[in-house]
């Protein structure tokens, strides 16, 4: 009798591991673009893989672009774009908040540019030294290491903050934040202070996802990296 109870006790234990991992493994976004040498680590693994056009992304990927390398994806639930621009350096969250995903990029290094025009969900950019709270707004994050993060506005309005204090940045405008207890700076950008994205320019990529809901539900969605932002 022990025995059998044992036996159905982890049976039910894989079982239930079995459906973390499968939930656990839900994509939030999926990639639209990767040239060069552009490497995946997946959430709680060591090893890294190609990152191709296609793969979905869940919680806890990491994507890191080597030299002359870019990548650029959008989240399932509301279509927010973010390009990933050479030597960068970030980790992709998300979290099922009241029918939508609550977005975090986790920016180590490097630089990214983001797009929210339809949003659905919380958006956040985190660096080691402040966090970018965003609403329906275009906007670049490029953190330097020890040379700080700067914030570069061109529609909406972002929200950044730490320790040190709160700023308001909106478009035209840049904010810088020299270390998590310093409080953000914001001044008119300067002429070629802004990083480029160029490399994105010129290019139009399209493709259909399929994707599965918790109910089974199966929706076809479109997406499309347009010519110019």
């Amino acid at each position: 009798m022990k025995k059998n109870i044992v036996i159905i006790l982890t049976s039910l234990l894989s079982v239930l591991i079995i459906f973390s991992t499968v939930y656990a493994a839900k994509p939030i976004a999926i990639t639209i673009k990767s040239k060069g040498k552009v490497k995946v680590y997946e959430s709680g693994k060591k090893s890294d893989k190609k990152l191709k056009r296609g793969f979905r992304l869940k919680d806890g990927d990491k994507i890191v672009t080597g030299d002359k390398s870019y990548a650029a994806f959008r989240f399932i639930d509301d279509r927010s774009l973010v390009r990933v621009r050479a030597n960068s350096s970030c980790t992709i969250q998300g979290k099922e908040e009241d029918n939508s995903i609550f977005k975090n990029i986790f920016l180590e290094i490097g630089t990214i540019f983001a797009r929210i025009t339809k949003q659905k969900g919380r958006f956040q950019v985190t660096t080691p030294t402040s966090v970018a709270s965003v609403k329906g707004t275009k906007f670049i994050t490029d953190h330097r290491g020890a040379d700080g993060t700067y914030y570069f506005g061109e529609e909406g309005l972002c929200e950044i903050k730490n320790k040190g204090g709160v700023a308001r940045l909106r478009s035209g405008e840049t904010a810088f934040v020299a270390d998590e207890n310093t409080a953000p700076v914001v001044y008119k950008t300067r002429k070629g202070e802004k990083p480029s994205f160029e490399e994105f320019e010129g290019e139009e990529d399209e493709f259909e996802f399929e994707f599965e809901n918790d109910a089974g539900d199966k929706k076809l969605l479109k997406f499309k990296a347009q010519k110019k932002d």
